[in-house]
């Protein structure tokens, strides 16, 4: 709720911020303008800014999983090697056995020379198969992870304006607000006794944004492997900028990244997503719904492997 704080200095603090008296009082409608504009774009940076902290969480993730995967098919190839090697040698020291005594250091010989030689071709095996699977993993998760970046320091220095822009524009506001006419000052009588009301209906706005807060999402749009944080998030911006939409949330998870959304009317989403060209395939997954009324809706998404332009709205 606002506060109104007066003094006999002629200046009206609202919100933390002093207002200088025009006659009798400021006028509500413009200052009420003022404030809902200001609040609109504080949300929508508030918004990019969590999106932004959540694609900066899943490349963290991404990075360590592909560390472990690297590490686990080394482990798996070695192990493979002496599992085989092992093998081998036990069966090549039972044939050595049943030969005569006559020819069993001949025999010996050559079957030491065959484990070394099945050895030797085993750890090549298991080098290869190494290198195949980290020349698999590391162009692509480097490719990603140096895009993310990429789109993330542009987001991050378009914010960094836009709050400069704002704090620029909130500063001449506050330091030349607009002067009333002689009409305007007649109502302006009537502004004291508003005052309650006013915050009344402040304090309802803001209590209805909680409560929007903590509705459920309509929608739970599920991103089959392989992913591309890239495409995500041009997923993402082209739905935020949808006025039937409310906001979206992304879920990192490593594997199968969720994105939450909010609406504010009832839209089309499984048509919209077909139209993108970040998405190859989209299905809407009807398990366990018993109507259409149950929230979420649930749909799984197969990125393209080729992304154009993002349609425009």
């Amino acid at each position: 709720m606002a506060k109104n704080n007066k003094n006999n200095n002629g200046v009206i603090e609202l919100w933390g911020h002093e207002f200088k008296k025009a006659g009798e009082g400021l006028d509500r409608g413009q200052v009420e303008s003022f404030v809902e504009e200001l609040m609109k774009k504080h949300e929508a940076l508030l918004k990019r800014t969590e999106h932004l902290a959540s694609l900066t969480n899943l490349a963290e993730k991404t990075i360590v999983e592909a560390d472990t995967v690297a590490k686990q098919v080394r482990s798996e190839a070695e192990e493979k090697a002496r599992a085989e090697a092992k093998a081998i040698l036990s069966e090549a020291e039972e044939k050595a056995q049943k030969l005569a005594q006559g020819k069993r250091a001949e025999a010996l010989a050559k079957v030491d020379q065959e484990v070394k030689a099945i050895k030797a071709k085993a750890q090549q095996e298991a080098e290869k198969m190494l290198e195949e699977k980290t020349k698999e993993i590391q162009p692509e998760l480097r490719k990603s992870v140096k895009r993310l970046y990429g789109e993330l320091l542009s987001q991050l220095e378009s914010l960094k304006q836009q709050v400069v822009a704002l704090e620029k524009e909130l500063d001449q506001k506050l330091a030349h607000p607009p002067e009333k006419t002689s009409a305007e000052l007649e109502e302006t009588s009537q502004a004291d006794e508003e005052t309650g009301q006013a915050d009344n209906e402040f304090l309802e706005l803001f209590q209805s944004a909680s409560e929007a807060d903590e509705d459920q999402p309509e929608w739970e749009l599920e991103i089959l492997p392989p992913i591309d944080l890239t495409q995500i998030l041009d997923i993402i911006n082209y739905l935020d900028d949808l006025p039937e939409v409310r906001q979206t949330e992304l879920i990192p998870h490593m594997e199968r990244p969720k994105i939450t959304v909010f609406l504010n009317k009832p839209i089309s989403m499984i048509d919209i997503l077909r139209e993108l060209p970040q998405i190859a395939h989209v299905t809407e997954d009807t398990t366990g719904r018993n109507g259409s009324d149950v929230k979420p809706r649930k749909a799984k998404i197969e990125l393209s492997r080729r992304a154009a332009s993002k349609p425009s709205n």
